[in-house]
């Protein structure tokens, strides 16, 4: 291996030469012969054009030329050096930035405990979360100023690719003290008998049962808001029932809500996105890996 002529052995030899003060110091401290390090030296001196070392005394002292090119020497492995430093520090992640766009319902619990993952095993490792819409999150991704999505699997990917997919249902919420919070089951027809909170006819209608509840509740409705967080707050104290994402709901139980399992489909998917013409990095392989573990593990079942 030979940079302009001069090999990275050669510049070894010189700089243990120097540093030992001796060819016999070099060789031990390369685990090398004498007369290996000797030749090493005669080659440098040729290849450079300098003189490096005066013989003239039977002692191997650095002449003024060979003191300049110990310097620059010096600076070329420093550098060498802080290269081979920033490349472990790139392989443990203590260098770059995970950007991590989201869905608000994966927000509260889901990619928080990821990052707390990816930190646990890279303490160094940065990241940053935006919560943004889906439609948001894909132009961010396909323009590479996102690494990682977790969008509804609704959306167009144009330019970026799903990794993964997830498929969950919605539950029922309701005030820790309401009537139904001891019921197993909610049942189409109880959301007949108390108010609802809608999440309008986009989330309801992607399935045949969500468009069944919006006729049902129809009569009954007494708002329309389109985040499930929004819906988990209008509800709290209230006899008002609401069907949202089973991940928003798990992080509002623990403020008061009841979440209870529905006999009928109302779909949440979820699907976990990066740019289709890049590679995935490290750090956002990890987050996407930790993600996709914690919904596997499919805690969150509506049961008491």
């Amino acid at each position: 291996m030979r940079f302009s002529g001069l090999s990275v052995r050669q510049l070894e030899a010189f700089e243990a030469t120097m540093v030992a003060g001796s060819v016999s110091g070099a060789a031990i401290a390369l685990n090398v012969s004498q007369p290996s390090v000797s030749r090493l030296l005669q080659e440098l001196e040729i290849d450079t054009g300098l003189s490096l070392f005066d013989r003239s005394h039977g002692r191997l002292v650095p002449t003024e030329q060979g003191l300049l090119f110990y310097g620059e020497v010096g600076k070329t492995f420093h550098g060498a050096r802080n290269l081979i430093m920033a490349a472990q520090e790139i392989r443990e992640l203590k260098r770059g930035v995970v950007r991590i766009g989201t869905l608000a319902a994966m927000s509260f619990k889901v990619v928080p405990e990821a990052i707390q993952q990816l930190r646990a095993r890279f303490p160094e490792a940065r990241t940053t979360i935006a919560v943004r819409s889906s439609t948001e999150i894909v132009s961010s991704v396909a323009s590479r100023l996102t690494d990682v999505g977790v969008v509804d699997a609704g959306v167009s990917f144009l330019d970026a690719k799903c990794v993964a997919t997830f498929e969950r249902n919605s539950v029922c919420v309701m005030d820790q003290n309401h009537p139904l919070a001891d019921s197993e089951l909610v049942r189409l027809e109880d959301f007949c008998r108390y108010p609802f909170v809608s999440l309008g006819e986009l989330y309801f209608r992607r399935s045949r049962d969500g468009a069944r509840l919006l006729e049902a509740t129809a009569a009954n409705t007494v708002a329309d808001i389109f985040q499930s967080f929004l819906a988990c707050a209008l509800i709290r104290g209230g006899s008002s029932l609401a069907v949202v994402d089973p991940f928003t709901a798990d992080f509002y139980s623990e403020f008061g809500l009841a979440l209870r399992p529905i006999e009928f489909d109302v779909p949440f998917r979820i699907s976990i996105i990066v740019n289709d013409r890049s590679a995935t990095g490290a750090a956002a392989g990890e987050v996407i890996e930790a993600i996709t573990d914690l919904i596997a593990q499919d805690r969150i079942t509506g049961a008491k």
